[in-house]
């Protein structure tokens, strides 16, 4: 999604909406009108610029030519690993094999190791409701667990 978004930034690249390929428009869907330019085919405001902020609307004009801004960051992707009981009986995560996890050093890796690890962001737990809860400090996790919740650690991918 990174590359398809560096490539959308590129004013050289872009052309109009309906001639996009759809996962490009979709991209520009999940990053939102409000964080794209126009190409407006005509100056505006000063004699150089050709481009202007996109409408309000709803939706992504077929005929249009956006572009994303150049400084528009996407929300970091992340993944949520549960906080379980190990072979040991001390609280942790599993090393999942074969996926696009963050990397984990060890197969089970201890709660208490989890923060120093490079791409971890907060621990969290699920309530009962399905609301979820965020910023759970690591001393909370043992009795948040007790009491049949799960909690879980996030990293950044």
């Amino acid at each position: 999604m990174n590359e398809i978004i560096e490539k959308l930034k590129d004013k050289n690249y872009v052309r109009a909406f309906g001639l996009m390929t759809p996962e490009e428009q979709e991209c520009f869907k999940k990053v939102g009108l409000n964080n794209c330019i126009r190409y407006a085919g005509k100056k505006v405001q000063d004699e150089k610029n050709f481009w202007e902020r996109a409408p309000e609307t709803i939706h992504f004009s077929l005929l249009a030519t956006y572009v994303i801004k150049p400084d528009y960051q996407p929300e970091p992707e992340y993944v949520n690993l549960e906080i379980v009981k190990g072979n040991d009986n001390f609280l942790g995560i599993h090393r999942r094999i074969f996926s696009n996890d963050p990397p984990i050093p060890f197969s089970f890796t201890h709660l208490h190791c989890v923060p120093s690890l490079s791409n971890f962001d907060q621990f969290w737990w699920d309530s009962d409701t399905g609301t979820r809860f965020g910023s759970v400090c690591i001393e909370n996790v043992a009795r948040l667990r007790a009491e049949g919740k799960k909690v879980y650690a996030r990293f950044r991918k």
